[in-house]
């Protein structure tokens, strides 16, 4: 008898840009079903843990929190040295891995952000 076909759950909403690109919006109950897809899932969610945490870090205004997320920031070493120390179990590559994509998102949101400042600014100039 054959398996069952895999039905995908909805996602939680869905639209359209004006280039013509289809984006869903999906949750944790909502995430696609498929080989691999989970363990994907999981280390995606725990990457964007830990750079919220360091976003926090940084804009806490606590000397010694900046520092410490700086510091984390420089290298994939360093990351993998604060997950360590943050009570993160994993081994040394499995933890540079994860420092390797944390910094790559770190540097991709900073240039959302700068990109979404600079032009607001060009859109408001100042009076």
């Amino acid at each position: 008898m054959p398996r069952q076909k895999t039905i995908q759950p909805k996602p939680l909403y869905t639209f359209t840009t004006d280039n013509g690109i289809v984006a869903e919006v999906r949750d944790f109950a909502t995430r696609e079903i498929g080989r691999g897809l989970d363990k994907q899932f999981l280390y995606e969610e725990l990457d964007w843990q830990v750079l919220l945490g360091l976003f926090d870090d940084l804009l806490s205004g606590n000397a010694f929190r900046e520092a410490r997320a700086n510091a984390a920031l420089t290298s994939n070493h360093a990351m993998e040295r604060f997950l360590h120390d943050g009570g993160y179990e994993m081994d040394e590559r499995t933890g540079r891995r994860h420092g390797k994509s944390i910094r790559q998102k770190y540097t991709q949101t900073r240039q959302i952000v700068g990109a979404v400042e600079y032009e607001s600014w060009a859109v408001h100039s100042s009076p």
